[in-house]
């Protein structure tokens, strides 16, 4: 009696568990967020402000701030969805941005970019990308536009 009763909690538990595992990845995918509800979310206009609760930062628009650089510690935003960095000086977009996974809409206008990581191909959500105003050849967008058949790109 008591093997077949630890023979069902142990079931149980592997139940209970696979379970919090499927409502754990059910639950990231489902904070990709569509583009009414993404518009009624706070938009983040300071790094400093958004790095008191990286959780909650879904937009986050930093142009016209004179940065030269891209701020790695933009990688913290797990949930973010719209990033903003147009009107800028940067001239270099790391590969790491790929660990923005939930990114959908990406402004990177007016900067001072030639080339853009390939990295940016792994981003299965980003549906627009403005790099206009940027110092781009035809080689490379042709490149990012093949790269990324399923988004709109400004240039």
């Amino acid at each position: 009696m008591k093997r077949s009763l630890y023979a069902v909690v142990a079931v149980v538990s592997m139940v209970f568990l696979t379970l919090g595992i499927q409502t754990a990845i059910f639950a990231q995918e489902a904070s990709l967020l569509d583009d009414g509800s993404l518009a009624k979310e706070k938009e983040f206009t300071s790094l400093e402000d958004a790095l008191k609760a990286p959780t909650k930062v879904y937009r986050l628009d930093l142009s016209h701030n004179g940065l030269s650089d891209f701020p790695m510690e933009i990688l913290q935003f797990t949930n973010l969805q719209t990033l903003n960095l147009s009107n800028n000086g940067i001239e270099k977009i790391p590969a790491e941005i790929s660990k923005l996974s939930k990114l959908q809409r990406l402004n990177l206008a007016t900067n001072g970019l030639k080339k853009l990581p390939a990295e940016l191909s792994s981003l299965k959500h980003l549906k627009l990308l403005d790099v206009s105003q940027n110092q781009f050849l035809t080689s490379e967008l042709t490149r990012v536009k093949g790269a990324l058949p399923q988004v709109s790109v400004n240039d």
